[in-house]
């Protein structure tokens, strides 16, 4: 087995805790590698590093190590890979996480293959101009975010599920999320939990200037489309899973469904959905 090693050095814990992983890993004979942006803070320490490009031919598992937005990107950079993803837990909640800092014995079932692999629901985004040229495609782990610019002045967006008008929404923003999404924007913003095993896309208002404007659960295979009319004259932007912001121009146009792949995160325990989301909010 070869495994890579994602670090987000940004985190209080991250660096002991990598420390902590490669001890592990060594003492189970498992061949690791980093994908590291400050290599040289590990550069007294002898590990090999290898770049985005020999992912593919060097790796069968990504560990990142951080929190939930480390876990997204590296899970977002396994995707054309088709490479499952663990993650372990040097952050604050973290729900997406495999392992907490403290579990790292557990480890040694990825070498007596007792884990399995969750497989996560991705969603596609097509962003087309005025003149209807895709301009933009990415994919979405967590979600997509239409939210105002700089202006402290209502957005506009036309809704569409497939050929039927939806709704015209006047709101700060919009945000379209997947079920692994629910728990991080989508929560904040008064949306529902919804459990991963339950692949639906979320549509949930920011502020909407409305009484009875309230999220909506769309089945799995519908197709979105999210306009921005020419008259709305606000200035929007778009973000994917956090990132990769762009102007939204009035006249442009997001499809958004979902995608023909799905992420895969390792699981090495067998806490359900419930029992994370129950830890994490301390419910008990």
């Amino acid at each position: 087995m070869k495994v890579t090693i994602i670090p987000n050095l940004t985190r209080e814990h991250a660096y002991e805790t990598t420390k902590k992983i490669c001890a592990e890993l060594e003492l189970l004979k498992i061949r690791y590698n980093f994908l590291c942006e400050t290599p040289e803070v590990f550069a007294d320490e002898g590990y090999t590093f290898i770049s985005e490009n020999e992912i593919k031919k060097k790796t069968d598992v990504l560990i990142a190590v951080g929190g939930d937005g480390t876990m997204i990107r590296v899970a977002k950079l396994a995707l054309p890979f088709n490479i499952p993803v663990l993650g372990v837990n040097a952050g604050k909640l973290a729900y997406l996480m495999g392992l907490e800092a403290d579990e790292l014995s557990l480890l040694r079932e990825l070498v007596t293959k007792e884990y399995y692999i969750e497989e996560r629901m991705v969603l596609r985004v097509d962003v087309y101009s005025d003149n209807n040229e895709i301009i933009l495609s990415d994919f979405c782990i967590n979600d997509a975010v239409f939210a105002r610019g700089g202006e402290i002045r209502l957005s506009q967006f036309d809704v569409y599920s497939g050929n039927k008008f939806i709704n015209r929404y006047f709101s700060d923003g919009l945000i379209v999320s997947t079920p692994t999404g629910s728990t991080a924007y989508n929560l904040a913003a008064g949306g529902p939990i919804v459990d991963p095993k339950v692949e639906s896309i979320i549509l949930s208002p920011i502020c909407p200037h409305s009484l009875v404007e309230r999220t909506v659960l769309f089945g799995r295979n519908t197709e979105l489309t999210i306009e921005n009319p020419r008259e709305a004259g606000a200035v929007t932007l778009l973000s994917f899973d956090g990132k990769s912001s762009l102007k939204f121009e009035p006249g442009y146009k997001a499809v958004i469904k979902k995608a023909d792949r799905k992420s895969k995160f390792i699981r090495l325990k067998d806490d359900t959905f419930m029992d994370i989301l129950n830890k994490k909010m301390k419910v008990k």
